[in-house]
């Protein structure tokens, strides 16, 4: 099987000078500590939702072999790509999938039957957050870091604030009762919003704005073009069609 662009783009970078990826490094890791917190940037490789990689079961090769089911043929894409072994980035890049269009095919095809092996609670529960299956509470059900007690609690607090004339938001009452830390909160919604991006290693594979404000300027420059070559055109005509006719008075 031949390396994905993902793979591929990995190689390029691990073959640079060890002093530009020591430097690479100092900067990615200043940058992602302001926006994770700990319990994400020490996830164990296993329960990191996008380089996970689904393995299918007998139903899944099935239906990508049949497609029975006629699904949309991004589901066939997701199961054709999780068939040469790809983790989720690999699948994302490789068809410009964003982060949330895999999420949502992935827990499609893991309620469907289509994966082989059990899938980490916290890589499930990651997906089905992005993909807008879960809500934030049910996330930290979910991944383990809250009791259904506890939401229980949150909830009946909430509804005493709002029966009060005070309106607050579950994941802020989880933070103030100490449920949860307000870092993991703002962790796991900061990377939905960011599953929301497309992110292509092909550039040929997306026109840029740039691009099609150029094809577009071309094409208005054409067309002017077109329009005064015609009335250009209807002039020289009618200057001919006056100087035959006016020959042939002088005859």
């Amino acid at each position: 099987m031949s390396n994905s662009l993902f793979i591929n783009y990995m190689e390029k970078m691990l073959a640079f000078p060890l002093w530009i990826k020591q430097t690479i490094f100092l900067n990615l890791s200043n940058d992602l500590t302001t926006y994770l917190s700990n319990d994400f940037l020490d996830m164990p490789e296993g329960e990191l939702f996008h380089i996970y990689k689904p393995v299918l079961s007998e139903l899944g090769q099935n239906e990508l072999l049949t497609k029975e089911s006629k699904f949309d043929e991004s589901i066939y894409s997701f199961l054709n790509c999780c068939s040469k072994g790809m983790s989720l980035i690999e699948i994302a890049i490789e068809n410009n999938f964003t982060m949330e269009e895999v999420a949502k095919a992935f827990t499609f095809c893991k309620t469907s039957g289509f994966f082989s092996t059990e899938v980490p609670k916290l890589v499930s529960a990651i997906a089905g957050f992005i993909a807008g299956k879960y809500r934030t509470g049910e996330y930290f059900i979910r991944s383990g870091k809250m009791t259904i007690e506890q939401l229980d609690e949150v909830l009946n607090k909430q509804q005493e604030m709002n029966e009060a004339g005070k309106h607050v938001f579950i994941a802020e009452l989880m933070v103030q009762l100490g449920f949860v830390q307000e870092k993991d909160v703002k962790s796991i919604i900061f990377m939905k919003e960011e599953s929301g991006k497309r992110f292509s290693l092909n550039p040929d594979d997306v026109p840029t704005l740039t691009m099609e404000k150029e094809n577009y300027d071309i094409r208005v420059e054409n067309t002017k073009l077109k329009e005064e070559n015609e009335i250009l055109k209807q002039k020289m005509d009618a200057l001919l069609t006056f100087i035959k006719e006016h020959k042939e008075k002088g005859e």
